[in-house]
């Protein structure tokens, strides 16, 4: 029955988070695959709280919610961007939003260019509509080459965005310097070629931090946000910022996928922001989050001094180069089958084969229990001396 699938199927195969998720779900293991938020940190009494407010309407298909646009709105001022409600399109989480906006821009084997290690699930989306991902390579401290990304932008086959993520980087866990942000910004205005700026933990921050690259160019740069870090990712809530005359051709493209069903998320959502004060909300979790961070950033420098790391400045993520003769996709299953903890490998995050990820890995802090963090980043360090060793 396979040979009934077109080409472009057969090729899909799960991303590394999935295939994380299903290798990491024994108990026994400790965890440091998935960037997900903690479930201690989700506000359920609130929950409960805005869902016995529903009315009965709220179960029935509906416009997207006029009201959560405006809240973003405000949501937005925070991050220093100005936008009104028609430059807000609702949808179902950040991956749809990413979706939506590649079906929109590229038509099939037209090209975009993202970083050389970037979030795989961008890479799925791209690669299930046929897309052409050209990678712009990337300093692990500093993010992308922006030499390198001005000359693909010349091409004379121009592509069609730029895919990245200014702040807490995944899976680099970097933030660009605002020098970078200019002239990424500069340079989308100058070749007339749109970035997609995936702000994903850019409400997670732990000191301050520059403006995303959608407040320096309102014009070509397209948003994207989510609740799922910072509220719930089961809500599946995010949004889109952008230019109005798109608004429409997203809405229809939606509608053929979900018939904006997650509105009855969307209320649960807009109701919990109408009775709390995100300022506190997002102080509760920066504070727990850093906390999080900071044991595995220590843990790091006793247990694993061979390892080459950014403390990152915002988001989940911390990103680690060991030597060069480490396989860390190898060291991945070696350390899941005998120290019981998990990462995931550099090479996840490259749309093929990058030696200059094989290397590396990535960890995330958030979801792991506080008081586990560094048994686990001490079994990763059993884990890597017995690699080496056999």
């Amino acid at each position: 029955m396979i040979d009934i699938l077109p080409g472009r199927i057969k090729a899909l195969e799960p991303s590394a988070i999935q295939n994380a998720l299903h290798s990491t779900l024994n108990s026994d293991v400790i965890s440091f695959s998935l960037g997900m938020p903690s479930e201690n940190l989700f506000p359920v009494l609130d929950y409960k709280k805005a869902v016995l407010d529903l009315l009965p309407n709220s179960l029935q298909y509906s416009l997207p919610l006029e009201n959560l646009k405006q809240q973003i709105v405000d949501l937005m001022k925070q991050r220093g961007v100005n936008c009104t409600s028609n430059q807000i399109f609702l949808t179902s989480g950040a991956q749809q939003a990413i979706q939506l906006l590649c079906r929109t821009l590229v038509d099939r084997n037209e090209t975009v260019i993202t970083d050389a290690a970037t979030y795989p699930g961008f890479i799925q989306a791209a690669q299930s509509l046929d897309i052409s991902l050209v990678t712009v390579p990337i300093d692990f401290t500093n993010g992308m080459d922006i030499c390198s990304l001005e000359n693909l932008c010349k091409s004379p086959k121009k592509p069609k965005f730029i895919y990245t993520m200014s702040e807490g980087h995944n899976p680099l866990g970097i933030s660009l310097s605002k020098e970078k942000r200019l002239k990424l910004t500069e340079i989308a205005q100058t070749y007339q070629i749109p970035i997609i700026e995936d702000d994903a933990y850019g409400f997670l921050n732990y000191q301050t931090v520059e403006l995303p690259l959608k407040a320096y160019n309102a014009d070509w740069v397209f948003y994207i946000g989510s609740f799922s870090k910072i509220l719930a990712p089961s809500a599946r809530v995010g949004w889109i910022v952008a230019p109005e005359f798109l608004i429409e051709k997203l809405a229809i493209l939606k509608e053929s996928s979900d018939i904006n069903t997650a509105t009855f998320s969307q209320r649960i959502v807009s109701s919990f922001i109408e009775r709390n004060d995100f300022t506190k909300h997002f102080f509760f979790l920066r504070n727990s989050y850093k906390e999080k961070r900071d044991k595995m950033v220590t843990a790091l420098n006793k247990y694993l001094p061979e390892l080459t790391f950014t403390v990152p400045s915002s988001g989940f993520l911390i990103w680690g180069q060991l030597s060069s003769s480490i396989d860390t996709h190898q060291l991945f299953w070696h350390a899941l089958k005998n120290e019981k903890v998990s990462f995931l490998p550099g090479n996840a995050f490259g749309p093929s084969f990058d030696k200059d990820l094989n290397h590396c890995l990535r960890l995330s802090f958030s979801h792991c229990p506080l008081e586990l963090i560094e048994t686990g980043i001490e079994r990763l360090a059993k884990a890597l001396k017995s690699y080496v060793t056999e």
